[in-house]
């Protein structure tokens, strides 16, 4: 049944989700509650405060915001926070959370007609946003929309390492209990085996019952160093050098992972959006923010 399993995933003759419902027979059989968390997270979908959702499933979103002037002006532009804002408040204007059960991803990947789509957010988001631009309001101007940009990539990636995580800890599982189908002995030993492979391959290392417990899941960062391909293609965006040298910079002395990386880099892209926007460039825009988003 295992090998089985590895071998439809491995070569695509499955969905993810039709793998992580089969993958529920091998939890079942070793009993552990750690698995059956997840696959069943991932097959149901996730609560949006849920303190064990895979750091995969929350990804940089840009949100922007649309006014209406008198005379009938629309303006559209990104939603940019101090450096000084509350963390968490840039956590919840930066950051989609994909909690949705893994066949609506695989479904809206599928359904999806270009690059990227984007996600209304309800009015009273749209509300409380409005409130850090009183400028507009004064000009005369409401912001009645907003929107989020999602792209498909980042729905891609939801699914492939949702697959690997599967797939790594189906094979370790196999080549530890050769017999797990038919003779797997449910013993202190094994229960430790099988709990230490699962932690390892979907959580890394982190056990989430301690996340449950008030500890946070924390995952090793390796800093990005922007290198000579991204500097071109930052050139093609229409990133001019004096800008590039500066974000390299703040690349340089704050390593991803490190607390005022995210806030840097998202104050640099306000500077550069804006003076973009005021020389009139905006065709690149989008690919620009999505691409300054996998930085952080």
């Amino acid at each position: 049944m295992i090998h089985e399993l590895i071998t439809d995933i491995a070569y695509d003759r499955i969905t993810v989700a039709q793998g992580l419902t089969r993958a529920k027979l091998i939890a079942n059989q070793i009993k552990n509650e750690t698995f059956k968390n997840w696959l069943s997270k991932e097959l149901n979908g996730y609560t949006y405060d849920d303190k064990t959702l895979p750091e995969y499933r929350k990804v940089w979103s840009e949100i922007e915001l649309t006014a209406e002037f008198p005379y009938g002006q629309v303006r559209t532009f990104p939603v940019v926070l101090p450096d000084d804002a509350d963390e968490t408040m840039k956590d919840l204007i930066y950051h989609h959370r994909f909690i949705e059960p893994i066949y609506v991803v695989e479904q809206n990947i599928t359904e999806m007609e270009g690059s990227s789509g984007s996600i209304n957010l309800p009015g009273g988001m749209v509300r409380m946003l409005a409130e850090f631009y009183g400028s507009i309001k004064r000009q005369g101007g409401q912001i009645r929309t907003a929107h989020r940009t999602i792209g498909k990539s980042h729905m891609q990636n939801i699914v492939q390492v949702t697959k690997q995580k599967l797939l790594d800890t189906l094979q370790e599982l196999e080549n530890q209990f050769p017999q797990i189908d038919k003779n797997y002995v449910m013993n202190e030993d094994n229960k430790e085996k099988a709990q230490n492979i699962i932690t390892n391959n979907i959580y890394g290392n982190n056990n989430p019952l301690n996340v449950a417990a008030g500890e946070q899941i924390t995952q090793g960062d390796i800093n990005l160093t922007i290198n000579a391909e991204q500097v071109e293609k930052l050139k093609e965006f229409g990133v001019e050098d004096e800008a590039i040298e500066e974000l390299k910079t703040i690349d340089k002395e704050n390593p991803k992972g490190s607390s005022d990386r995210k806030g840097k880099i998202m104050s640099w892209l306000g500077r550069v959006t804006a003076s973009m926007t005021a020389k009139g460039v905006y065709e690149n825009m989008p690919e620009l923010i999505e691409f300054v988003g996998n930085l952080i």
